[in-house]
């Protein structure tokens, strides 16, 4: 199994392909070829934060992925961010894990970002 850092994810990825990818992703969702269950979700009273757990499946692709993102909203004070979090991308055919996306939330901002910019470009 592979870890890409979030440096080597920004490297690699460009705006465009993730554009693309997200408008191909919302297009299959709502053409019910996309597996996705509930969210599950954590809560954390001291320190304040959360945890969500996504993950989902496009029917007939070779990998699924599990997203990890947590906020832990004290963090700034001790000089980190409040946002963190992972993906991890498993075979389809085996369970067997392929990559760890370490992208400590960059992936998810650039993310939201990008599905406004989708969404308005499909109302």
């Amino acid at each position: 199994m592979r870890i890409f850092t979030r440096q080597e994810i920004e490297k690699a990825v460009r705006a465009q392909d993730v554009m693309a990818a997200l408008e191909d992703g919302f297009v299959a969702y709502s053409r019910g070829e996309v597996n996705t269950p509930p969210v599950g979700y954590l809560k954390f009273d001291a320190p304040p934060g959360d945890l969500h757990i996504k993950y989902g499946h496009r029917r007939g692709d070779d990998e699924f992925v599990i997203k990890i993102a947590s906020g832990f909203y004290d963090n700034p004070r001790l000089g980190l961010s409040s946002g963190n979090g992972m993906m991890i991308v498993l075979s389809a055919r085996t369970g067997a894990p392929i990559a760890t996306l370490a992208s400590r939330a960059g992936v998810r901002r650039a993310r939201g970002g990008h599905r406004r910019s989708v969404a308005r470009a499909h109302p």
